[in-house]
């Protein structure tokens, strides 16, 4: 009887890992359209302290997932308060940056959909502060999903990580600020 069932395993396994469907190539063009439509405002909106641009990347059905806090928020609460997040660094005189390192990308055959993955840097400056200082990384994955002809973020979820500042600038696709 074992032997059946481990036969059985290497004849499914080996259809269904044999017979994968084709990779799907993704083209410059569909990883500029994302850059320019959520990582360069994402970036822009942490800069200026700018809810109102930070809130426009995002769907409103937004899916946020904190997995160092195991916790899930969705909608215009979690927008409304990302939102506040800015706002509120704005108001105490501080300033925030972020800036990201493209690992993954997929789609679906319609182009409609992606999914990412890659490393964030948060930076900031508070009051006694000189410059900005880097804060931390982390590492990200992220559903995209084209809206009236842009891509928004539908899906986000984080977690902080230990990365050298080599590894992050050592990756392919690497977006920041130039000031």
């Amino acid at each position: 009887m074992k032997h059946l069932l481990i036969s059985t395993a290497v004849l499914f396994f080996g259809i269904t890992f044999g017979q994968q469907r084709p990779q799907i190539q993704v083209s410059d063009e569909i990883i500029a359209s994302i850059e320019k439509d959520v990582w360069i405002p994402f970036m822009e909106a942490y800069d200026e302290s700018d809810s109102k641009k930070l809130k426009s990347i995002h769907s409103k059905n937004i899916i946020r997932v904190t997995l160092d806090q195991n916790q899930i928020e969705m909608g215009e609460s979690y927008l409304e308060d990302f939102g506040n997040f800015v706002e509120n660094v704005k108001e105490q005189g501080n300033k925030i940056g972020i800036a990201f390192a493209i690992l993954t990308t997929a789609l679906d055959e319609s182009e409609q959909l992606a999914y990412q993955t890659g490393y964030y840097r948060f930076i900031s400056q508070r009051p006694e502060d000189k410059d900005l200082v880097i804060r931390g990384y982390g590492k990200f994955h992220v559903g995209l999903k084209k809206e009236g002809g842009q891509w928004k973020i539908w899906l986000d979820s984080d977690r902080r990580i230990k990365l050298s500042h080599e590894d992050f600038k050592a990756q392919k696709i690497v977006y920041e600020l130039r000031n």
